[in-house]
Parts: structure tokens; sequence; C-alpha cells
């Protein structure tokens, strides 16, 4: 027996034979044209084709994985329909003189760029939405008779098996039929990559990361996706034993179905706020379902992301308030851009820093690009009308920071009165307790806003010195360590004798582990990524809150 370790990117266990899946991913060689028009309305075309393909996916996507995770197609949908890109391709094949198929590779290919030089995993991982639309608009510009034929080749197998693969875009994976797969190896990917994200939802075990995995069409494997061991060759004894941890663990999950429509409540009747960390108003539909008390993170990036310039006042407007409407009053926290020289975007030019995580990010870029954050503000107030918002400020270190935001949403809101444009100014401001600087200086810090939500994923890196990013010194950055534990109790003692509530997001918040620790100091409030909603209220709900606090003191 040997033993591969990767990273567990979908729970459960598998077991069975390996089977590779080759990827249609592909690049072109770039070719100039001499007929630009031509090239153009081959492009047009291709896109009208792709679009409607794309339709098809998420109608396929919506029956099979539900619209949480068919969000992702429509995602792509939108990204193929964006004005931006449109632009960059037009300039490309017309002024440039590209060939369709060269125009959609250099263009993906900036996009790459862009993408793989951010911090953020979230954002990093959107990159496989680019070469999907990538691919789809290559497969329509092949002549039909390629395109049928790889229509033709998806992947069959006659037994059951591991299915193992470099990494599966997402168009692929709503392919690959599930009955037949048991279990996925990724030699690339991530927790957040679509081919994970797709690979829970459809419920298969995945373990991503595994770059040595041979290329071995004999082997035969256990994975276990809660370690993210790979067990070539096992002895029949471990065999044995996983089968009988398969077989618990589906029990387990299906009693999990019976938290969707119940409240987080503990024990002795302690009511916990259970809200949802999201990066997309696509989200949304799996947030409901499983019962969010409301979104505690919503990251703005994902507008700024993908345009070659500033979104609108207008776009904005109307992406806060889809979010605001469909959670229908309860609370909504939007994140204020937290970008940087980690993730830049292209429309503002940002030199680079030997260490980005710790530099120009979060609101010191908000602050340092004020037509930006100004617009972004404008565009909250106008959105408030229509729910419960909350406006979070990334990276504070110092109370000036609060009363730099305070000072230019009063101007704002100033500036919208004299135009007769509609706002409201009611709303809560917090802040985002990721420093250990916020820490020590939380006491001053919770008199100036309405509420602290503390990010454990940043606030841990900084405490214990160590990049998260960085597989080498990976296993100091867990939000159990002692040293951040302290961290996060003076955090909520302060919020405490002030007055506000705190919330924790980041990874402390899903961890069942630290789900104890968290209600026993105090925290009322935890906000997770729409996965773990269920397994947190589960956690919950056999917690005594009283009896928990009696033993403490």
């Amino acid at each position: 027996m040997k033993l591969y370790r990767g990273m567990a990117v979908s729970e459960g266990y598998a077991i069975g034979p390996v089977r590779y899946l080759s990827s249609q991913k592909e690049n072109v060689p770039l070719k100039k044209t001499e007929n630009r028009p031509k090239e153009w309305a081959r492009f047009l075309q291709a896109r009208m084709k792709a679009c409607s393909h794309m339709m098809e996916l998420y109608q396929q996507a919506l029956s099979r994985v539900g619209e949480h995770y068919a969000g992702i197609f429509k995602i792509q949908l939108a990204l193929l329909q964006d004005e931006d890109l449109l632009t960059r391709i037009r300039r490309c094949i017309l002024e440039a003189g590209y060939t369709a198929e060269s125009a959609i590779e250099k263009t993906a290919d900036e996009y790459r760029h862009v993408f793989e030089e951010m911090d953020d995993e979230y954002l990093r991982a959107r990159e496989a939405d680019v070469q999907d639309v990538k691919q789809q608009v290559l497969m329509q510009l092949a002549s039909s008779s390629t395109l049928e034929s790889r229509r033709e080749t998806s992947p069959v197998w006659e037994e059951p098996c591991i299915l193992a693969a470099d990494d599966i875009l997402p168009s692929e994976t709503l392919h690959i039929d599930a009955s037949r797969v048991r279990g996925m190896i990724l030699r690339q990917g991530s927790q957040i990559s679509h081919a994970a994200i797709l690979a829970r939802s459809l419920g298969i075990p995945a373990v991503a990361g595994v770059a040595d995995l041979p290329h071995d069409e004999d082997l035969f494997v256990i994975v276990d996706g809660f370690s993210g061991d790979i067990l070539v060759d096992p002895p029949k004894e471990k065999v044995a034993i996983y089968a009988d941890l398969q077989r618990q663990y589906e029990a387990e999950r299906q009693a999990l179905k019976q938290y969707s429509d119940v409240k987080t409540v503990t024990l002795d009747g302690t009511r916990i706020e259970l809200m949802a960390n999201i990066g997309h108003p696509n989200d949304l539909t799996g947030v409901l379902d499983y019962g969010a008390d409301g979104i505690g993170l919503f990251r703005s990036e994902y507008l700024f992301m993908y345009c070659d310039q500033m979104p609108s006042e207008e776009q904005q407007t109307a992406a806060y308030g889809t979010v605001l409407q469909e959670m229908q009053g309860k609370r909504v926290i939007i994140r204020l851009l937290d970008i940087g020289a980690d993730k830049q975007v292209p429309y503002v030019k940002m030199d680079r820093e030997e260490n980005p995580v710790m530099g120009r990010r979060g609101i010191r870029f908000c602050l340092e690009h004020r037509d930006i954050l100004m617009t972004q503000l404008r565009a909250l107030l106008r959105a408030a009308r229509l729910g419960k918002l909350g406006i979070l400020i990334p990276m504070v270190v110092s109370a000036e920071e609060i009363h730099t935001v305070r000072r230019l949403l009063t101007e704002a809101a100033q500036a919208l009165q004299n135009e007769g444009i509609p706002y409201s100014g009611e709303y809560e401001l917090g802040i985002m307790i990721e420093t250990p600087a916020s820490v020590m200086l939380s006491p001053e810090l919770a008199k100036e806003v309405d509420f602290f939500s503390i990010g454990t994923n940043d606030l841990t890196q900084f405490v214990m010195a160590a990049d998260r990013g960085n597989p080498k010194v990976g296993a100091l950055c867990q939000a159990g360590n002692e040293a951040v534990r302290r961290m996060v109790k003076i955090t909520v003692e302060s919020a405490q004798k002030a007055g506000i509530w705190v919330d924790v997001c980041g990874e402390a918040a899903a961890d069942p582990e630290l789900t104890e620790f968290l209600l026993s100091i105090g925290v009322h409030s935890l906000s997770v990524a729409p996965p773990s909603l269920l397994v947190i209220r589960q956690t919950i709900r056999q917690i005594d809150l009283t009896r928990l606090q009696e033993i403490r003191e």
C-alpha cells in the first residue's frame, strides 16, 4: 500500500478502481487574419450559440443539483455577456487583426494572469469560469463535425470507479455520470474550485492537490474525503474498515437533512444567529434553502474583478439590492471592497508589493481611491432602502479609519439628498477584526461601531506569523490555536462591554470542534459557507449552553 496526501474538498469515503479523464482544455496558437469583419461575425455567432448552450447547462444543473450550484453557469453566462469582455475581444479582432479563436485565447489568458495574482482563494478559483467560457466558445467555433465528435466522447465507464484528472471544468463535471463515479481525485483544484463545489453538491467524495498520483489505470484506491488521504492498493483489512466508515457516514448524512427547517437554538433554548457567507447573488437560493438567518459576509469583490472599468453606481445598487430583497428583511452584511496589490483590478494601476497581504489592501486601498469608495458607499445607501443592511469595513487598525468612513457616508448621503435620489440612512456600521492591532484596540473601537465581525482566517495568519497560503507553515494556521482563541475572547469581551453584537466568520465558525468554545465565550452569531449551515446547526442544537458556562465558571 502507498499513501498520497492531498486536500479534502468533498466529504465522504470512496473505494474502487481509478479511471482517468482527459481534459477538454486546449491552448490555441495565436494567428492573424486578413478578413477581420468575417472573424468578428464568426465570433458573434459562436458567442450566441455558446450563450444558448450555457443556458442548457444551467437547466441541466438545476435539475441535478439545485439553484445554489446551478448558479455557477449563470456566473459564466454573465461573463460571456459582459460588455468589457466583448470590448477586449472586439479590439483583438478588429484592431489587432487576430482570428476569433486567437482573440478568445489571448483575452482568456489576460484574465487568467489577473486571477492567478490574487491572494483571495475564492476569487483565484474563479479563473476556472474564464477557462470554461473560453472552451464553450472554441467548441462553437469548431466545425460541426468536430463539435459533434466532442459531445459524443463524454466519459462512459462500465463499472463504478474513482475519477482522476488534472482538474475538471464545471461543464465537464456536469456531464459526469455520478452513478458511475464513487470518488474524485484532482491533481490541481482547491476547496472552493467549481469541481469541488459540484462534487459536494453531487455527494461525491473528492481530494484535490494530489500532484504526484501516478497515471496508472490499474490502480485500486481508497479516497478519504475527510483527511485528504489517498490509499493506493490497500490491503483487504483497510478496505473493510473504510467500507464500514462509508456506511456510517451515509447514515449520518441522511440524518442531517432534518436540520434544514428547524431553528438554531441550544438545548437550553438560547437562540443563535446562524448566517451565511456568499460571494455572488447566485449563492442566495442555497442560503435560503438551508434556512440561514441572514448574510454575515457578502464579498463585494466579484462586481469589480470581471470588468476592465469600475462598475457603475447603478450596477452596484442593483446587485446589493437584489441580495437585500431576497433575504426578506434578514440581516445582510456587505463588506466594502477588499482588494489591493495582491488582487488587482485592471482599471487601477498599482505597484507590486513584497508582502501584499500586509500592504495596501482593504480600507487602505479604499481610502487611497476615494472615487471608488464613494461610488460604493452611494450604492449601498441607495440599496439600504430594500432591507436590513450592515456595512463592513475590512482591515481596520485604527479609530481614524472608522471616523473617515463615517464622514464619507455622511457626505454620500448629503449628495444623494441634494440630487433627489432615494436612499436610506438606516444601516449598521461594523469592522472586521482580523489584525492583532484591532484586537488590542477593540475596547476603544467597539465604541465607534455597531458590530464586530471576527475574520478568523486573516487573524490566524497574522497572530501566528504564518502565511496560510504557504503549505510549509500551513499547520500553524489553525484557528483553534490557543493564541488565536485568546484574541477572539478579548474581542468578544470588548464587544459585550460596549453593548454591541459580534459575529465570527471564517473557518473557525464552520468548525464544529470550535462551536462549543465560541458559544461559551459569548458568541451568539456565526457566519459560515452555505454547505456548513446544517452541520453547525446540528452541533449548536446539541449544546447545553447554560451547563457549559457553569462548568467554565
